[in-house]
């Protein structure tokens, strides 16, 4: 790790007392993590992301000290699973939420809409409306379409392709998400509506709850830390990138990946004590 992946940066007295109540009590500890970004860098396209192979054990080990210990993200638990990372501890709530793994136990909260047959077909005519040539359609997700396009490509092909789609989106009863280089169609679902579902259904209350992001989407989870907080509940809101809204509702700042694995190695060393 480089000097700058060590730096964690507490920027909030709350955050301070979360961290403390790690040690405190993890046995009741909660880890959620976003997944690009955050574990590990955005990629161009949906191809093997560079997964740091130090993630897994600290991960395992992590299962095993806290109360849990898991991953809320866009992607699929198959694609958590081809990266290396899905151990049967691990509580992984794929396609933001879609998809809830634990226990060696897959199972789909949410039903899969069944008008993404309708988004398939018209997809072409978006893309020549938008007069974008390159792009990729990702379909390894069973809840989504993922629309891949270049880095660089020019901004108002980018803003007639979201209009495209998100005009598709509300004529198929979708949400459109757009992303780094992507834009993802899917059910209505997102990262507030699921880490609290997730939360509220634990059988005890958390001492504290963590949860790491890195753009956009991660501050509809923040908003989750915000109420429990308003309740009592210590919670740990870890921004990993130089966005500008996610550092300000951050109470942890981390530099990407490789801070975000220093974090959860120093998590381990606090909660043997």
């Amino acid at each position: 790790m480089n000097a700058d992946s060590n730096v964690l940066t507490f920027v909030s007295e709350e955050g301070k007392k979360a961290w403390e109540a790690f040690a405190q009590n993890p046995e009741r500890a909660v880890v959620m993590l976003d997944g690009d970004g955050t574990m590990w860098d955005v990629v161009k396209y949906p191809t093997m992301p560079n997964v740091d192979r130090r993630y897994r054990p600290v991960l395992d080990g992590l299962v095993a000290q806290t109360g849990v210990t898991g991953m809320l993200t866009g992607r699929s638990v198959e694609q958590v699973r081809s990266f290396g990372l899905l151990g049967d501890g691990l509580h992984v709530l794929g396609q933001f939420g879609c998809e809830w793994y634990h226990d060696g136990r897959l199972t789909q909260p949410v039903d899969r809409p069944a008008t993404l047959d309708v988004v398939d077909a018209m997809l072409p005519e978006v893309f020549a409306q938008a007069g974008l040539a390159d792009a990729s359609i990702e379909d390894v997700k069973s809840h989504f379409r993922a629309i891949h396009y270049a880095a660089g490509t020019d901004d108002s092909t980018v803003a007639a392709l979201v209009a495209g789609l998100t005009h598709l989106a509300e004529e198929t009863g979708l949400v459109c998400l757009p992303g780094h280089n992507v834009i993802e169609l899917g059910p209505k679902v997102n990262k507030r509506d699921s880490l609290a579902w997730f939360v509220a259904s634990l059988p005890w209350e958390p001492s504290v709850v963590l949860y790491a992001g890195d753009s956009e989407p991660d501050l509809a989870a923040f908003d989750v830390l915000d109420g429990l907080r308003s309740k009592g509940v210590p919670t740990l809101k870890v921004g990993t990138s130089g966005n500008t809204a996610v550092k300000a509702r951050s109470d942890l700042l981390v530099r990407g990946p490789l801070g975000t694995l220093t974090m959860l190695l120093r998590l381990r060393i606090i909660t043997q004590r």
